[in-house]
């Protein structure tokens, strides 16, 4: 009896895990209007109308919010954004936040190619 007991229990919790599966939600912002922002290692960026970056956080009871480009983010007015769920992502705002990244990782590498030139 104790191992038809345990056995259950097993199953129980095998299929109790299996439905909990984590959904990934991630939510993304357009920015509504050109920005100029200032990212965590320093740089100044001109960010367009219609750039789309990944949501980190809000922040001042939601009067503002983090973005993240690459590994770095920037912070900006909650008014200066559309919020998109990942399901809503259009292929031309994926397009503009894989540039923006390609843009942000060749500008570190030649500032620190000219670094190490010095």
């Amino acid at each position: 009896m104790n191992r038809i007991i345990l056995i259950f229990l097993i199953l129980a919790l095998g299929c109790g895990l299996h439905g909990a599966e984590k959904k990934r939600f991630v939510l993304y912002a357009m920015l509504t209007a050109d920005t100029g922002v200032r990212l965590t290692d320093g740089a100044r960026w001109n960010m367009d109308k219609g750039d789309t970056f990944p949501v980190v956080m809000y922040k001042d009871q939601q009067t503002k919010i983090v973005l993240q480009l690459a590994g770095a983010t920037f912070t900006t007015e909650t008014a200066n954004v559309k919020v998109v769920e990942e399901k809503d992502l259009t292929p031309e705002q994926v397009a503009t936040y894989r540039t923006n990244v390609q843009r942000y990782l060749d500008g570190k590498a030649e500032k620190w190619k000219a670094e190490q030139g010095k």
